[in-house]
């Protein structure tokens, strides 16, 4: 890491800490900077604006939780214990941060640019991964719903699917009873 990536990353942690406390919308570029002990000119050498902080933030914590999500599956030999799993540990990973940044959670609710901005960065990646694990569930003779000349569309139907799971649960809804729920029916079935 070069010292413009540590300071952006000093950046960015001390962002995610004033967001966690004030919200998106009360924070200013006065407060980051004061957080992060560099002088607001810092600052905006690498970020344009307290949204560009707040995007990158965003898709950075988001990353992380996918990649912890991957790690949670990379013993399992199931491709369709994989899927579970897989979807099990991001719905508990996303409302752990939506609790963790409940300021930050409602005011990203309200913000439709930026979840469609943030829906079509996942879009591709959860496509390409799904189809992965079903490429090899396919090629193990796991799936028989499908021939193996459909992967790419039950890979993109998968992704639909959760997608549309993840929505309604994280900006739809207001009952967090609800991702427990989703949880247990998509480990465990009816």
């Amino acid at each position: 890491m070069n010292k413009d990536d540590m300071i952006k990353a000093e950046i960015l942690q001390a962002a995610k800490e004033v967001f966690q406390k004030w919200g998106v919308k009360k924070s200013t570029m006065e407060d980051i900077a004061a957080a992060a002990g560099k002088a607001k000119s810092t600052l905006y050498y690498y970020y344009k604006s307290k949204d560009e902080i707040f995007d990158e933030a965003v898709i950075a914590e988001l990353s992380g939780i996918l990649d912890r999500c991957k790690s949670a599956i990379s013993g399992i030999p199931s491709a369709k214990e994989q899927i579970k799993t897989y979807v099990v540990s991001t719905l508990t990973e996303m409302k752990a941060y939506a609790m963790q940044y409940k300021l930050v959670w409602e005011e990203l609710r309200s913000n439709q640019h930026f979840v469609k901005k943030l829906r079509r960065q996942v879009e591709v990646h959860e496509a390409s991964f799904y189809q992965n694990i079903l490429q090899r569930g396919f090629e193990q003779g796991e799936f028989s719903f499908a021939t193996a000349a459909e992967v790419t569309a039950v890979a993109n139907t998968i992704a639909g699917i959760v997608r549309a799971l993840f929505m309604h649960l994280f900006l739809d809804s207001a009952d967090s009873r609800e991702i427990d729920i989703a949880a247990k029916l998509i480990a465990n079935g009816l």
